[in-house]
């Protein structure tokens, strides 16, 4: 077992041991939020035809060297039907939006241009350019393109295009099932009155949200006492899902027992104590073949260790490309308290300047028992390990919180 690692070797540690879920097959219309297990290819070219971009007459651009000019109306032509009329010098046909493009027209002249109209001939008062308000065959995707890579998350234009290419079923990832184990003989429901020296479950609630916020399934939250019976009995049910992920009970306390009871149970431990702030009491490690989070307890330590450690190892698991959120350059608006020797996970509000530069500052307080400052935060502040402090002017990476 390591101990006492950075947070880029607790990350490689963790995304080291895990592998990509099954692949499952589901209706376009259950895919939403679910993740692309292939790359998904147009069968075919998008638009299938040229069509009209507007309501309008289907013309010849050559017709219209003087202005105004008239033409004979040959037939009408709605979406979803095809003309057989050619259009020839002289004439032209009236055409709806997405209608097939008549053989001969090479340009739409828009309804608004009409000067004179009495059905059987209409004039212009505006001459359109060759190709004008046509929409080509292959404009948007072409046959056999890769038009979206596996590892994207369906999103609702993700949905619009693979029906578009005619994908009534979508091949994705299977989510992981996620449990989620609360620990302490302090906590109690969050709809229970507060009695001396008891606390509410936050933590094992948020981290449950968490779970389905980046695409797992989650076990309803589970609660585990400080001892060792209830523990083990706890992560036997526990074991019933994918990942498991423990809030409290992995420090020094003489009542953080999870290690002791996972080190009973078989588990191999790979690393204890991450150099961060806050979290540092991070432990990572295997049982029976599942990956096991042990966060701290302290809810602001166990929602920042779960989106900087668990939320990347969940999208691993779907296959998703991109594991973690692109950092972005923004400086620190004052001075930040920062200690050597550990990464800082600040909670920072981003904002930009009168001069339109990205500017960023904390929440305030960043006490690891103080939930508000996520609930105030729109980014995590980045303040590196080997930095002695973090004064104003300071240039940072910050990522933005995605929830």
């Amino acid at each position: 077992m390591q101990v006492f690692i950075s947070v880029e070797e607790a990350r490689s540690l963790i995304l080291d041991t895990l592998s990509v879920q099954e692949t499952t097959q589901l209706a376009l219309e259950e895919s939403m939020g679910r993740t692309l297990a292939v790359d998904i290819e147009s069968r075919e070219a998008i638009p299938p035809f040229n069509n009209s971009g507007m309501d309008g007459y289907a013309v010849l651009s050559q017709d219209f060297e003087t202005i105004p000019v008239t033409l004979e109306v040959l037939d009408e032509i709605p979406a979803g039907a095809v003309s057989e009329i050619v259009v020839k010098p002289g004439t032209c046909s009236k055409i709806m939006t997405g209608a097939p493009m008549p053989a001969g027209a090479d340009s739409v002249a828009p309804v608004e241009w009409v000067i004179e109209d009495n059905k059987t001939h209409v004039s212009f008062g505006k001459a359109p350019v060759f190709g004008r308000n046509v929409r080509k065959a292959g404009q948007d995707v072409k046959a056999g393109e890769i038009v979206i890579n596996r590892g994207k998350t369906v999103t609702p234009p993700v949905v619009g295009m693979l029906a578009t290419l005619g994908y009534a079923r979508v091949d994705v990832v299977t989510p992981p099932t996620v449990a989620v184990i609360a620990t302490g003989d302090e906590l109690i429901a969050p709809g229970e009155s507060l009695t001396p020296g008891k606390i509410r479950n936050s933590s094992g609630y948020a981290l449950c949200s968490q779970v389905l916020a980046c695409g797992g399934k989650v076990l309803p939250p589970l609660l585990a006492r400080d001892n060792k019976e209830s523990i083990r009995r706890t992560v036997e049910q526990a074991l019933a899902a994918d990942v498991l992920v423990f809030a409290g009970g992995v420090s020094v306390g003489d009542y953080d027992l999870v290690k002791n009871v996972l080190d009973d149970m078989g588990m191999e431990m790979l690393f204890w104590k991450v150099r961060q702030r806050p979290g540092k009491p991070l432990a990572y490690g295997i049982l029976q073949g599942k990956p096991v989070f042990g966060l701290p307890g302290n809810p602001v330590s166990s929602a920042i260790c779960f989106d900087q450690y668990v939320r990347p190892a969940i999208y691993s698991m779907l296959g998703k490309g991109e594991l973690l959120r692109p950092p972005v350059k923004a400086h620190l608006s004052r001075d930040t308290p920062k200690v050597k020797g550990l990464h800082f996970f600040a909670r920072g509000i981003g904002f930009y300047d009168e001069s339109n530069r990205l500017c960023v500052h904390d929440t305030g307080p960043q006490g690891s028992n103080l939930y508000s400052s996520m609930v105030k935060a729109n980014c995590i502040i980045h303040l590196e390990e080997e930095w002695e402090e973090a004064s104003a002017g300071t240039e940072v990476n910050i990522e933005w919180i995605t929830w």
